[in-house]
């Protein structure tokens, strides 16, 4: 269980500070796999205490994502920044099933690329799931409101 802390605690710093840092080293990356072959290898024999088979299969197909990502990448700034994002929200979707609560989850911090309205130019929003739900909802419920023209329409 202690290992397991200390997984949660660096999985946690690693997800964002290492990403946020993706200079020439190829420390952070190699410190994120190291962790996740060892989250792997507890995994693998025979679980961790308090996670659910459907918690496990939940981190094992988000780590299948994160060594797809980084397989033959020798550092950080070898990925894309699609792939910067892809990598974060893999980590962090992680992160959340091993803190195994609905907090956790609504804490999980995602990133999304999106093209910027009237331009062809990508820019990366982040966010927790939380902020990320509220602005999807506020959006349809925009979208839904009746477009009724007032007394001043012609």
């Amino acid at each position: 269980m202690k290992r397991l802390i200390a997984i949660v605690v660096a999985c946690m710093a690693l997800s964002g500070a290492a990403l946020a840092q993706a200079g020439d080293e190829g420390d952070g990356l190699q410190r994120i796999l190291k962790q996740q072959h060892a989250l792997k290898a507890d995994l693998d024999d025979g679980g961790i205490d308090g996670l659910t088979a459907r918690q496990g299969s939940a981190i094992r197909k988000a780590q299948a994502e994160v060594f797809a990502l980084t397989e033959g990448k020798a550092a950080l700034a070898d990925l894309s920044m699609d792939q910067k994002v892809q990598l974060e929200n893999a980590l962090e979707r992680i992160n959340a099933q091993v803190k195994n609560s609905k907090a956790g989850h609504d804490e999980q911090q995602v990133c999304w690329r999106e093209q910027k309205s009237g331009s062809s130019v990508k820019v990366t929003r982040c966010g927790t799931e939380a902020e990320r739900r509220e602005a999807r909802e506020g959006a349809r419920d925009f979208l839904e409101r009746p477009k009724v023209c007032g007394e001043r329409c012609g």
